[in-house]
This record gives structure tokens, sequence and C-alpha cells, in this order.
């Protein structure tokens, strides 16, 4: 069973670079696109709403495309490991299963704080379309290509 998910593509006005946001406590490979699960009863849209809210401190965003299918991709073994290790739970899903946003801010950079809940990111860079592949984690690396492709940032 795949998660449901939402990730966002926030880009600039010539579209050529997207915003990627460094996950706190993370070194290498610690680079990403905001995203999050989509909870029981709530759809894709709210979720894009909530996750933006909760992960970069605003939802003040203009959407430009919504990908029409989902991206798939699977957990290696050691999520599941490091899942185990701070959860008492099972890890119930084998991967995640992402409906990809392409978005631009309406007020800019300066919208973004990372105060709202235990923050997960700690700083932002503009990044060009194709930089951004190379720099999530290995695993999703594909998916993240997919991603792109299907808002059609690269080909």
């Amino acid at each position: 069973m795949y998660r449901p998910n939402v990730c966002i593509v926030i880009t600039n006005e010539q579209q050529d670079k997207v915003l990627m946001f460094h996950r706190i406590g993370v070194e290498k490979e610690g680079w990403q696109f905001p995203q999050g699960g989509v909870d029981a009863g709530e759809t894709e849209n709210e979720a894009f709403y909530r996750e933006l809210q909760e992960e970069i401190g605003t939802n003040d965003v203009t959407i430009l495309k919504i990908s029409k299918k989902r991206v798939k991709y699977k957990f290696p073994k050691w999520v599941f490991k490091k899942w185990k290790k701070t959860n008492k739970k099972k890890l119930k899903y084998k991967g995640q299963q992402q409906r990809w946003y392409l978005v631009r801010l309406n007020q800019g950079t300066t919208s973004i704080s990372f105060e709202e809940h235990p923050a997960e990111f700690d700083a932002f860079e503009w990044v060009p379309v194709e930089e951004a592949v190379q720099r999530i984690i290995t695993f999703k690396q594909k998916a993240y290509a997919k991603g792109l492709q299907l808002l059609e940032m690269i080909h």
C-alpha cells in the first residue's frame, strides 16, 4: 500500500529555478521540496495547503499546474529500520504516491517562515531545475525526475 502524498514545486517567474528546502539535522542529501501525506478525510488540495503552511509558514501561492498522474516510489529498507527505532507502530506503507503541484509564491520568499510547529527545514535556496534531482536523497531521484517531467519543468 502506498501513502497518498502531495509534493510542491515552487518556481520563479521564468520557471528556470525551483526553491529547495534543507531538512534540519540532515547533512548530505538534505534538500527536498515541501511534501506530506494526505490525512484521512482530507482532499489532496486540502493537504497541499496544510503542508505548505506547516512546512514553510505560508500557503499564499498561485497554482500553475497540477500533475494528472501520481508518482510512486518505494521506501528503501533503511527507512523501515529508522522508523522502527523512533515509532512504536510498524510503518504500514511500502512507499508513497504523490500528486505534484507547481506553484509560485504570491509574496516572494519573504513570506517563508520556519516558526510553525516543530520546524522541518532550516534553509532554502533557489536552484536550477535540473539540479533539483541531484540534490534530493538518492531513493527519491527517479520520482523527482518523473514529477518534474509531469509538470513539464524538464524533459
